[in-house]
């Protein structure tokens, strides 16, 4: 008999990615189907502009802009030919800032900055001219940074300003440079983040981010490897996220240019890094609970860098992402629903989690907005083995799998460790979260935000069972879902399997009795495995769930000892219709609620995929099952 170190490596845990928000698709304005999203107020409002299909601000072209309240979309109004109209800050009040932009390739940038507020955009006077304001919270208070001119990356002869929509004005100072750039403003508590600059002649030497609060400046680390960095967001807290980058500004388009997004906290930095392979990143928005939000890109950064989602068309290979717990995930893989979008950039985050962006749905590029799944549920309970149509009941010992919504407000997942075992007995609480099966806590092995593992212990051999999910589980506002029934059987056995094709034809886990070499078609990709067929004559090894009874019997939730347990119901192994010659079918050794038969691969078999069924207490594992043989 052999056993494993890790039991993770049998267990299928479905989709890793955690679907975690529902999708909105903020719809078009009429004959401007390319929508961009460009902010998002505390309450959900959000704002942006629809242009006609491809179009850009770089290219001039017209645009309208929207605010996005109460389900509705409303047209604000028309830019010109000219100078488009951009969005840039909208709070709950439903009042929005930006400017009119026009783009030329000899004189940068120009900006008329206007405010839309009582359904009509105004001029928004009192703030410098050639002033483009980023953002608005719900006092009133935003930033804007007066463009002087030169290019069109925001930091070459800048000025930074706080400002009102009241018309007021105050120049923000830089951090020992020339020149200063505003980009965000926190709800309360007065915090701006930007960046300061240097210019040598026409040319940048210094970007350095640079957190305001209360007017005062106050330089921020920047990250070993990059040349510049500078803030683009901000929370109450004054944690800040933006970007490094390394960029030379004597090029449009530098080939060697790099970035990655960054979180500025306690006067540290950290780098997030990229998803994927991607080779940049950005930061663009942060709640107060620290989660972050940007985009990641296959690409080198352009000269506009975080500015890009707002100003340019969506592309695919820039990817959404929220960065949590220490780690960076790409937001498409954490839909609930959206099938068919490309999510390419997140653009803000809000304290109730919500998340405004663009993406790609059905080739055109449209302004999104996603929310959290507020509350968690049990869709299903069945076997761990997965087959697909599923095993629906439970029995003592049986490997289960619960699928759900909102176990963890948090995009991670936990898998059990040996320090979390008591006497060998697996914990009833993991990453607080509990399952209670009847009157019982039951122990978990991975427990994820839409994924829970376990190990079931039924009171009976037949009827119902009560199962719930306790989230927040031995903490003061600990909750329950509501509970699902779920059969209970004497057995329900189930072989695993590899991989789970959605045909139900699967390959189970198999390895060669003495060797542990793997079994499979050697077609079969799985990341470091390699796999060949069996041959007759083979002693192998295959692992299953929810077997049943043993003797001597199994401790419940813990781990199996080393010495052997047969199951005692009566039972068959079948290898392509031939019977197989079987030595052991029990508990696998060490591990909790896995079982395994050992058996003698019969002989005249076809080459190919046989189907094998075991048949424990005369009820079969489910068909698909299949080995590989040769």
């Amino acid at each position: 008999m052999r056993s494993f170190k890790v039991l993770a490596f049998f267990l299928p845990l479905g989709a890793f990615a955690q679907p975690m928000y529902m999708i909105q698709d903020l719809g078009t304005l009429s004959n401007l189907p390319s929508c961009t999203a460009t902010a998002l107020s505390p309450a959900g409002n959000v704002t942006g502009y629809c242009a006609p299909a491809g179009g850009t601000v770089f290219l001039g072209t017209n645009t309208r802009g929207f605010l996005y309240t109460n389900g509705k979309l409303i047209d604000m109004g028309a830019g010109t030919s000219t100078a488009p109209l951009v969005p840039a800050g909208v709070n709950d009040a439903g009042v929005v800032v930006g400017g009119y932009i026009t783009v030329s390739l000899t004189t940068g940038l120009s900006v008329a900055p206007f405010l839309y507020q009582n359904g009509a955009i105004q001029s928004f006077t009192g703030i410098p001219g050639n002033s483009l304001p980023f953002a608005l919270n719900n006092a009133g208070q935003g930033v804007a940074t007066a463009i002087n001119g030169f290019g069109d990356n925001f930091f070459a002869f800048s000025k930074a300003y706080q400002v009102t929509t009241g018309g007021s004005s105050t120049a923000l100072p830089s951090a020992g440079e020339t020149q200063a750039a505003a980009f965000a403003i926190s709800a309360t508590n007065n915090w701006v983040a930007g960046a300061s600059a240097n210019v040598s002649g026409s040319e940048l030497t210094s970007i350095e981010p640079t957190l305001w609060h209360n007017g005062n400046a106050q330089a921020l680390p920047l990250v070993s490897g990059f040349n510049y960095a500078s803030g683009f967001a901000v929370n109450d807290s004054g944690t800040a996220a933006g970007m490094a980058f390394t960029y030379d500004f004597s090029k449009v388009v530098d080939p060697n240019a790099a970035g990655h997004a960054v979180l500025f906290s306690n006067g540290a930095v950290t780098d997030l890094g990229v998803l994927g392979s991607d080779l940049s990143s950005a930061a663009v928005g942060i709640n107060d609970s620290g989660a972050v939000v940007g985009f990641s890109s296959s690409k080198v950064p352009e000269i506009t860098l975080a500015l890009a989602p707002v100003l340019e068309s969506a592309v695919s290979n820039s990817h959404a992402f929220v960065y949590t717990n220490g780690k960076m995930y790409s937001l498409a893989q954490q839909l609930m629903n959206g099938a068919g979008w490309q999510l390419t950039s997140a653009i803000a985050v809000n304290d109730a989690g919500q998340i405004a962006g663009t993406g790609i749905i059905n080739q055109q590029q449209h302004a999104f907005l996603l929310t959290p799944v507020p509350a968690s549920a049990v869709n299903s309970v069945v076997g761990a083995g997965l087959s697909v149509p599923p095993v629906n009941s439970l029995s003592a010992n049986g490997l289960f799998t619960i699928f759900g919504t909102g176990f963890t407000t948090a995009a991670t997942w936990q898998n059990v460790t040996s320090s979390e075992l008591t006497n060998n007995a697996l914990p009833t609480n993991l990453g607080n979260i509990c399952v209670q099966g009847g009157t019982a806590r039951w122990g978990l092995i991975f427990v994820s935000a839409t994924q829970i593992n376990g190990v079931a212990d039924p009171l009976s051999t037949s009827g119902n069972i009560p199962v719930s999910v306790i989230t927040n589980c031995g903490l003061p506002n600990e909750s329950p879902t509501a509970p699902v029934n779920v059969a209970v059987a004497a057995v329900s056995p189930q072989f695993l399997f590899d991989v789970q094709n959605p045909s139900g034809q699967n390959e189970v886990v198999a390895v060669e009795a003495l060797t542990g070499a793997r079994v499979g078609p050697s077609s079969l990709v799985v990341p470091d495995e390699s796999f060949s067929p069996a041959h007759a004559g083979d002693i192998l090894t295959a692992y299953g769930v929810s077997w049943g009874a043993t003797s001597p019997a199994a401790v419940v939730g813990s781990l199996a000892p080393a010495g052997a347990a047969n199951i005692t119901a009566d039972y068959t192994l079948t290898v392509g219709g031939k019977t197989a010659v079987t030595s052991y079918a029990g508990l696998a050794p060490t591990f909790a609620g896995l079982y395994q038969v050992n058996f003698t691969v019969p002989s005249g078999l076809t080459p190919g995929n046989q189907p094998i069924v075991l048949t424990v207490g005369g009820v079969p594992t489910p068909a698909g099952a299949f080995l590989a043989v040769q």
